[in-house]
Protein backbone atom coordinates (compact mmCIF):
# COMPACT_ATOMS: atom_id res chain seq x y z
CA UNK A 1 0.00 0.00 0.00
CA UNK A 2 1.56 3.28 -1.13
CA UNK A 3 -0.64 5.59 0.94
CA UNK A 4 -4.13 5.95 2.32
CA UNK A 5 -6.44 3.54 4.09
CA UNK A 6 -6.85 -0.12 3.20
CA UNK A 7 -10.44 -0.44 2.05
CA UNK A 8 -12.61 -3.25 3.31
CA UNK A 9 -10.47 -4.04 6.33
CA UNK A 10 -11.81 -4.18 9.86
CA UNK A 11 -9.75 -1.22 11.00
CA UNK A 12 -10.38 0.90 7.86
CA UNK A 13 -12.95 3.18 9.54
CA UNK A 14 -10.60 3.79 12.48
CA UNK A 15 -7.63 4.57 10.20
CA UNK A 16 -9.76 6.87 8.06
CA UNK A 17 -10.99 8.68 11.16
CA UNK A 18 -7.38 9.18 12.30
CA UNK A 19 -6.51 10.72 8.95
CA UNK A 20 -9.51 13.04 8.97
CA UNK A 21 -9.05 14.06 12.60
CA UNK A 22 -5.58 15.34 11.78
CA UNK A 23 -6.68 17.38 8.73
CA UNK A 24 -5.81 21.07 8.87
CA UNK A 25 -8.68 22.96 10.48
CA UNK A 26 -10.57 25.33 8.21
CA UNK A 27 -9.39 28.91 8.31
CA UNK A 28 -11.35 32.15 8.25
CA UNK A 29 -14.15 32.00 5.62
CA UNK A 30 -13.30 28.40 4.72
CA UNK A 31 -15.36 25.35 5.72
CA UNK A 32 -14.99 21.62 5.19
CA UNK A 33 -17.85 19.28 4.39
CA UNK A 34 -16.80 15.66 4.85
CA UNK A 35 -18.89 12.60 4.14
CA UNK A 36 -17.11 9.25 3.81
CA UNK A 37 -14.49 9.81 1.10
CA UNK A 38 -16.23 12.87 -0.39
CA UNK A 39 -14.80 16.19 0.70
CA UNK A 40 -15.94 19.69 -0.20
CA UNK A 41 -13.87 22.74 0.59
CA UNK A 42 -16.13 25.77 0.74
CA UNK A 43 -14.75 29.31 0.70
CA UNK A 44 -17.05 32.32 1.01
CA UNK A 45 -16.46 35.99 0.34
CA UNK A 46 -18.17 38.84 -1.47
CA UNK A 47 -14.84 39.93 -2.96
CA UNK A 48 -13.32 37.63 -5.61
CA UNK A 49 -9.74 38.51 -4.66
CA UNK A 50 -10.34 37.61 -1.02
CA UNK A 51 -12.10 34.39 -2.02
CA UNK A 52 -9.07 33.27 -4.02
CA UNK A 53 -6.76 34.32 -1.17
CA UNK A 54 -8.72 32.32 1.45
CA UNK A 55 -8.87 29.29 -0.81
CA UNK A 56 -5.17 29.37 -1.73
CA UNK A 57 -4.17 29.74 1.92
CA UNK A 58 -6.18 26.71 2.98
CA UNK A 59 -5.10 24.63 -0.01
CA UNK A 60 -1.46 25.40 0.83
CA UNK A 61 -1.97 23.99 4.35
CA UNK A 62 -3.88 21.02 2.95
CA UNK A 63 -1.11 20.29 0.45
CA UNK A 64 1.46 20.22 3.26
CA UNK A 65 -0.76 17.87 5.31
CA UNK A 66 -1.33 15.55 2.34
CA UNK A 67 2.40 15.42 1.75
CA UNK A 68 3.11 14.55 5.41
CA UNK A 69 0.54 11.73 5.38
CA UNK A 70 1.63 10.59 1.89
CA UNK A 71 -1.90 10.89 0.53
CA UNK A 72 -2.34 11.45 -3.19
CA UNK A 73 -5.41 13.28 -4.49
CA UNK A 74 -6.90 11.98 -7.71
CA UNK A 75 -7.05 15.27 -9.62
CA UNK A 76 -9.01 13.65 -12.46
CA UNK A 77 -11.89 12.99 -10.01
CA UNK A 78 -11.71 16.48 -8.48
CA UNK A 79 -13.61 19.51 -9.72
CA UNK A 80 -14.01 23.11 -8.66
CA UNK A 81 -17.07 25.29 -9.06
CA UNK A 82 -17.87 28.88 -8.13
CA UNK A 83 -21.40 29.85 -7.17
CA UNK A 84 -21.84 33.48 -8.13
CA UNK A 85 -24.07 35.98 -9.84
CA UNK A 86 -23.92 36.13 -13.61
CA UNK A 87 -21.06 38.15 -15.03
CA UNK A 88 -18.61 37.73 -12.17
CA UNK A 89 -15.16 36.54 -13.20
CA UNK A 90 -12.66 34.80 -10.97
CA UNK A 91 -9.05 33.76 -11.34
CA UNK A 92 -9.16 30.00 -11.61
CA UNK A 93 -6.10 28.24 -10.19
CA UNK A 94 -4.94 24.98 -11.76
CA UNK A 95 -4.63 21.90 -12.01
CA UNK A 96 -8.20 21.16 -10.83
CA UNK A 97 -10.78 21.33 -13.60
CA UNK A 98 -13.26 24.20 -13.24
CA UNK A 99 -16.79 23.22 -14.21
CA UNK A 100 -20.26 24.73 -14.54
CA UNK A 101 -21.97 21.65 -13.07
CA UNK A 102 -20.65 19.15 -10.55
CA UNK A 103 -21.96 16.36 -8.33
CA UNK A 104 -21.56 16.11 -4.57
CA UNK A 105 -23.23 13.28 -2.67
CA UNK A 106 -25.37 12.42 -5.72
CA UNK A 107 -26.71 15.97 -6.01
CA UNK A 108 -25.97 17.93 -9.18
CA UNK A 109 -24.97 21.53 -8.48
CA UNK A 110 -24.70 24.26 -11.12
CA UNK A 111 -23.00 27.65 -10.83
CA UNK A 112 -26.27 29.54 -10.35
CA UNK A 113 -27.93 26.92 -8.11
CA UNK A 114 -30.97 26.62 -10.36
CA UNK A 115 -31.18 22.88 -9.55
CA UNK A 116 -32.20 22.20 -13.14
CA UNK A 117 -29.40 19.63 -13.79
CA UNK A 118 -30.30 17.76 -10.60
CA UNK A 119 -34.01 17.65 -11.37
CA UNK A 120 -33.35 16.54 -14.98
CA UNK A 121 -31.10 13.76 -13.69
CA UNK A 122 -33.75 12.61 -11.18
CA UNK A 123 -36.40 12.60 -13.93
CA UNK A 124 -34.13 10.50 -16.16
CA UNK A 125 -33.38 7.97 -13.42
CA UNK A 126 -37.06 7.75 -12.46
CA UNK A 127 -38.02 7.17 -16.10
CA UNK A 128 -35.56 4.27 -16.25
CA UNK A 129 -36.98 2.75 -13.09
CA UNK A 130 -40.56 3.23 -14.26
CA UNK A 131 -39.61 1.48 -17.51
CA UNK A 132 -38.25 -1.50 -15.60
CA UNK A 133 -41.27 -1.60 -13.30
CA UNK A 134 -43.75 -0.99 -16.13
CA UNK A 135 -45.05 -4.56 -16.35
CA UNK A 136 -45.48 -4.72 -12.58
CA UNK A 137 -47.06 -1.28 -12.29
CA UNK A 138 -49.56 -1.99 -15.09
CA UNK A 139 -53.02 -1.51 -13.57
CA UNK A 140 -54.16 -4.85 -15.02
CA UNK A 141 -51.36 -6.71 -13.22
CA UNK A 142 -52.20 -8.64 -10.06
CA UNK A 143 -48.99 -7.34 -8.51
CA UNK A 144 -50.10 -3.74 -9.04
CA UNK A 145 -53.12 -4.13 -6.82
CA UNK A 146 -51.05 -5.63 -4.02
CA UNK A 147 -47.64 -4.00 -4.43
CA UNK A 148 -47.95 -0.99 -6.77
CA UNK A 149 -47.91 1.67 -4.08
CA UNK A 150 -45.23 -0.17 -2.13
CA UNK A 151 -42.96 -0.38 -5.19
CA UNK A 152 -43.51 3.30 -5.87
CA UNK A 153 -42.61 4.21 -2.28
CA UNK A 154 -39.51 1.98 -2.33
CA UNK A 155 -38.08 2.60 -5.80
CA UNK A 156 -39.39 5.91 -7.18
CA UNK A 157 -40.17 8.25 -4.30
CA UNK A 158 -36.74 8.08 -2.59
CA UNK A 159 -35.06 9.40 -5.73
CA UNK A 160 -37.40 12.38 -5.80
CA UNK A 161 -37.12 13.08 -2.06
CA UNK A 162 -33.32 12.83 -1.80
CA UNK A 163 -31.84 16.22 -0.80
CA UNK A 164 -35.25 17.85 -1.14
CA UNK A 165 -34.58 20.45 1.58
CA UNK A 166 -31.71 21.76 -0.54
CA UNK A 167 -33.24 21.75 -4.01
CA UNK A 168 -36.78 22.68 -2.94
CA UNK A 169 -35.82 26.32 -3.49
CA UNK A 170 -35.67 25.62 -7.23
CA UNK A 171 -38.01 27.49 -9.55
CA UNK A 172 -41.53 26.11 -9.65
CA UNK A 173 -41.13 25.31 -13.35
CA UNK A 174 -38.26 22.94 -12.54
CA UNK A 175 -40.01 21.27 -9.60
CA UNK A 176 -43.14 20.68 -11.71
CA UNK A 177 -41.06 18.49 -14.03
CA UNK A 178 -40.94 15.89 -11.26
Amino acid sequence: MRAGVAQGGLISPVLFRLYVYDMPPPSHHVELALYAEDTAIIATSRKPTLLVSYLRSYLKNLKRWLSEWKIAINVSKSTAIIFARVGRRFIQPRPIEWVDTTRYLEVSLDTRLTWSPHIDQVRKRNAQRMGMLGPVLNRKSDLYVRNGVLLYKQRIRPLMDYACPAWRSAARSHVRKL
